[in-house]
């Protein structure tokens, strides 16, 4: 089955205009917030945040750190 050029073509220009939407929507949301209800966003994400101690790595740099402690023991001393 070959795909039709025209039609992928017209999906892209959707996702680009779908894209530059949001991205003006987005510009202008943050650029109306007062400072209060931007206080209040940014305390509702910080509630959020996970509970892990701020002195530690997140869990995904920890799975990071292993991947690349692994990479470079299998690769004898030639990866880094």
């Amino acid at each position: 089955m070959a795909l039709d050029r025209s039609a992928v073509r017209a999906w892209v220009a959707g996702q680009q205009a779908a894209e530059d939407r949001l991205l003006r929507e987005r510009v202008h949301f943050l650029l109306h917030l007062s400072p209060d209800r931007s206080l209040q966003i940014y305390l509702g994400f910080w509630a959020l945040r996970p509970s892990w101690p701020p002195t530690q790595p997140s869990p995904l740099l920890w799975s990071m750190r292993e991947v690349i402690a692994r990479l470079k023991q299998s690769a004898s001393g030639t990866f880094g």
